[in-house]
């Protein structure tokens, strides 16, 4: 058993946070901590807007796939569709509800650089299908979503989710 006086700090060679006592009197559950590997690959994507990335999040049971985008994509890309989700005909509505949504682009291009001091919070997707759980030996089909957005420490596991069918072959079984 650690001694959780001890514990090195969670980092790319120990992904273990011993939660002080101080939650455990406040009543807060413990949870695990948010995946500093998923973290670092948001932020990669955050601070290079332009980089898209391919993944599955298996999150409490069900699997959402899809590309993982900026911020500020994300954002952008919302703000677009607000309008019409909300069903708004008039100009001037429209214009509203859409710069509702687009000033929180902003917030991602304002983040430091370094996300060691303030790493990110939440995950964004767009092009998802959210493929539930199977209950009872049912399969449920995915269901499509043109924007996610998640909790990372909501996040048990993430894959790579390859573009194309074919196998990856020529590479060996080397990692």
């Amino acid at each position: 058993m650690k001694d959780s006086m001890h514990a090195a700090a969670p980092g790319p060679l120990n992904d273990e946070v011993h939660h002080g006592a101080s939650d455990a009197l406040a009543g807060k559950p413990r949870c695990a901590p948010a995946d500093w590997f998923l973290q670092s690959l948001i932020s990669l994507i955050n601070h290079r807007p332009h980089l898209r990335l391919d993944v599955v999040l298996h999150v409490g049971g069900m699997a959402v796939s899809g590309t993982m985008v900026a911020g500020t994509a994300y954002f952008e890309r919302f703000a677009r569709a607000f309008p019409d989700a909300l069903d708004l005909v008039d100009q001037a509505q429209r214009q509203t509800a859409h710069d509702s949504i687009a000033m929180h682009a902003a917030r991602y291009g304002l983040r430091n650089a370094d996300d060691s001091v303030d790493p990110p919070d939440y995950v964004h997707l767009i092009d998802a299908q959210v493929i539930p759980p199977v209950s009872e030996g049912t399969v449920d089909a995915p269901v499509g979503v043109p924007l996610w957005r998640g909790r990372v420490h909501a996040v048990d596991g993430f894959q790579l989710r390859c573009r194309s069918a074919a196998p990856d072959s020529g590479r060996g079984n080397d990692p």
